[in-house]
């Protein structure tokens, strides 16, 4: 090492070398789709809150439809919350081949932070998919971390009495009417403006084996390890 060269001391976590700018961190950010699907879940909480069976609220309408296979998913009750949580994909236990497994995940895995997932576990059944996507760093110090939501079904299953009688469009409305400019704590405002991230849109996907489904592209602000600080009269 040069005489006039500064020592990295043996604290940094970039020892033996430098972190020239202190910018853009992106510790937490691996939490974003699990605390997207909480909030999604519309789950109780130690302030007392109680989700409302109420098809007016759009995590109801979204809930049912994933959770539910019949023509009617929205007359059915809501879910409660051990239900809504036995959705959730677990790794430990992939496979839900048990009477103890299936008891405790009636309805399957319909919910999951992954992008890859088994194909028998699409088949005959309604899921939702949301991960990360397309990151881009307008500069050092910012990044708009994209999102995809994956929704399929099995085409038997699309046609339902609902609005507009096309489960996957439906599910896709429920979750937009959720998400969109919601300020979810740790994540950021939630954005499907092209105006905030040039990938934001959605389109249809088809897989070999005959599903059917739809994309959703958007996109949250990262900045400084963290999300961006929401201006309270933010007008966009």
């Amino acid at each position: 090492m040069p005489q006039n060269e500064e020592r990295v001391s043996f604290a940094s976590p970039y020892y033996p070398f430098k972190r020239i700018v202190n910018g853009n961190l992106f510790a937490g950010a691996e939490l974003i789709p699990y605390k997207i699907l909480m909030y999604l879940l519309d789950l109780p909480d130690s302030f007392g809150y109680q989700p409302v069976d109420d098809n007016d609220r759009p995590r109801v309408r979204l809930i049912k439809l994933l959770t539910y296979d019949c023509a009617n998913p929205l007359a059915e009750p809501l879910p409660t919350p051990e239900q809504k949580l036995s959705l959730l994909f677990n790794g430990d236990q992939p496979d839900i081949n048990t009477d103890e497994q299936k008891k405790k995940h009636p309805f399957g895995y319909r919910l999951f932070m992954q992008n890859v997932i088994a194909q028998s576990l699409i088949e005959a059944k309604t899921i939702l998919k949301i991960y990360p996507g397309r990151i881009l760093d307008p500069n050092d110090f910012r990044s708009i971390i994209g999102l995809q939501a994956e929704i399929w079904t099995n085409p038997n299953l699309s046609s339902v009495k609902t609005t507009s009688r096309d489960r996957i469009f439906d599910i896709e409305c429920a979750l937009r009417d959720s998400l969109n400019m919601v300020d979810i704590s740790g994540v950021g405002l939630m954005h499907f403006s092209r105006n905030d991230g040039s990938f934001n849109g959605s389109e249809n996907l088809y897989a070999n084996s005959g599903e059917c489904g739809r994309v959703i592209y958007f996109s949250t602000a990262w900045s400084s390890g963290g999300p961006e600080v929401v201006n309270p009269n933010y007008q966009h």
